[in-house]
């Protein structure tokens, strides 16, 4: 028989609320399994994509500091440490390099496949957190298929970023924590708190769903008593006994990480005032957020008022204003005027009752289960088409860009080992190449790294003190838009104070002004946005 909750029985477009005290057999492995030709086909079709679009490197930035964190089996500098990805990775590689003589430079191979793999277990976990707050397996199927046909999902899940893996994991506290206040189990509510407060040892952003643990139990049907308060409580304090004892006991015990963290704070507090937040902000925070989930952002409004009307405060509706809070508090985080994976944070929890709401409108605009259960399915796959054709030109130049990290050690072999490097958004390969142990050099970096006004200062105090310094002008890692515009100003200037000699067709030694022997000239006006124009156009921000 086909597993489909008795709410799905009634006459089409009828609106019934799903039972707040859910039954113990509603969450049998059985009737999971019974449903694998809902819950199947999107994770099929997300590792699918994933697989397509799969990154020919590491990924995005963050991904190659990851790798060599992980090799090292220490937690990320960046935030609360993000040490549940980076211990779980170095358990990997210690097993891989045991069993298989792994070495370093083969294993972020493991660490990328790791998130493959769980890329569809996400999507499957968001389809079970959907049917068990809307008693809907057809509901859950396309609150799934919104979430794993996200092009960040996508994107992402063929990278060694932790952006797909918090997706996993704050899906699955949510299930959790949901089935203790549907049961009324309070070891249940408990465990559920717990992996959200874990989960922030993922990445942080999961920490915005805390306010779920004070409002389901309400929703859910809890009266406001001594107990309910007790077990609150209780929920708050395993959250933040998880969320933050990680971070503070490698905090409190090792100077290294401490040093580093207060690095990281000082670099991540030079970015935010150099990208304020403000109303600008609002442009991007938008774009991204529809980018995110299309049809969630357009009909999240409506869905929500529907609902309401229908049933009232039900637990799927204060999911969704969950995962709104969630995206919401978004918009204060500078990173999210310029990096859209970010927006996979509320995706969770917003889907079910977008997906809901889809489902039971084409069933009453339709008349029948099927037909309007396949309506929404068609729906969301055209709009998820339309994305790849917007996504994919612009997604694909910037990624076969950022692997290009993956033979850059090339060029650093042109240097000296213990060389300072300047190489704009490559820097973080430099980092990479010599976290593995193929070198030794050191870089000025872009961003929070960059001497802003002072860069022929330190380019002039490492030659003094006996350091080689060298630049690569391959205008491929000076990128002319937003925030890299005044580096790539300040960079044109220093022609003029040093002299340069050519080791490569983009690379060049820096050298004082009393060398005669180097008389290379490395055109740096070259970098300028004026003499750039073409690609000035595709900058997100060139208006």
């Amino acid at each position: 028989m086909e597993a489909v909750p008795a709410n799905e029985a009634s006459a089409a477009g009828r609106l019934e609320a799903p039972s707040r005290l859910a039954p113990d057999n509603a969450f049998s492995s059985r009737s999971f399994l019974r449903a694998y030709r809902f819950w199947l086909p999107p994770a099929l079709v997300t590792l699918l994509l994933t697989l397509i679009y799969l990154n020919p490197f590491i990924g995005d930035w963050d991904g190659l500091d990851y790798t060599v964190f992980s090799l090292r089996g220490q937690p990320s500098s960046m935030a609360l440490g993000r040490s549940l990805f980076t211990i779980f990775n170095y358990g990997l590689y210690t097993l891989a390099h045991a069993l298989f003589g792994v070495q370093p430079a083969q294993a972020y191979l493991l660490f990328k496949y790791a998130v493959v793999i769980q890329t569809p277990l996400a999507v499957i976990v968001c389809w079970v957190l959907a049917r068990d707050l809307t008693g809907s397996v057809r509901s859950a199927t396309i609150a799934a298929l919104l979430v794993g046909l996200s092009p960040m999902l996508v994107i992402y899940g063929g990278q060694v970023m932790t952006d797909v893996p918090s997706v996993l994991f704050s899906a699955s506290a949510l299930t959790v924590h949901l089935r203790g206040v549907q049961r009324r189990r309070v070891w249940v509510v408990l465990a559920g708190a717990a992996l959200l407060g874990l989960g922030v040892n993922l990445r942080e952003t999961v920490g915005l769903y805390v306010v779920w643990l004070v409002m389901a139990p309400f929703a859910g049907g809890w009266k406001l008593d001594r107990r309910t308060i007790a077990v609150m409580t209780g929920s708050l304090a395993f959250f933040f006994a998880f969320a933050f004892g990680i971070f503070a006991v490698w905090f409190a015990s090792d100077p290294v990480y401490r040093a580093d963290w207060h690095i990281w704070l000082s670099s991540s507090q030079t970015e935010s005032a150099r990208h304020p937040v403000g109303v600008a902000s609002l442009r991007p925070f938008f774009i991204y957020f529809f980018m995110a989930a299309p049809l969630i952002f357009v009909a999240l409004p409506v869905a929500a008022w529907k609902e309401w009307r229908a049933r009232g405060w039900t637990l799927t509706l204060t999911a969704a204003m969950v995962g709104l809070f969630a995206t919401a508090m978004l918009f204060f985080n500078y990173s999210t005027t310029i990096n859209w994976r970010y927006f996979l944070t509320g995706l969770p929890a917003l889907a079910p009752l977008v997906g809901d709401y889809f489902v039971r409108s084409q069933t009453e605009r339709l008349g029948s289960k099927r037909r309007g259960f396949v309506a929404a399915i068609v729906g969301v796959a055209l709009v998820a088409g339309l994305m790849g054709l917007l996504v994919r030109p612009a997604g694909s130049e910037y990624f076969n860009r950022l692997a290009l990290a993956k033979t850059y050690d090339a060029r650093l072999n042109l240097m000296p080992r213990d060389a300072v490097v300047i190489a704009g958004s490559q820097t973080v390969a430099v980092n990479y190449w010599r976290g593995i142990g193929a070198g030794a050099w050191d870089a000025i970096g872009i961003g929070a790294g960059w001497p802003q006004g002072r860069l022929e200062e330190k380019i002039a105090n490492y030659l003094k003190s006996g350091r080689r310094v060298f630049l690569d002008a391959d205008p491929r890692w000076w990128q002319p838009c937003s925030w890299r515009l005044s580096e790539i100003d300040e960079l044109a200037k220093i022609e003029a104070h040093f002299h340069f000699r050519q080791v490569a067709p983009t690379v060049f030694e820096i050298r004082p002004l009393d060398d005669p022997s180097a008389t290379d000239r490395p055109h740096l006006e070259n970098l300028l946005p004026a003499n750039r124009l073409e690609e000035v156009k595709k900058c997100f921000n060139s208006g």
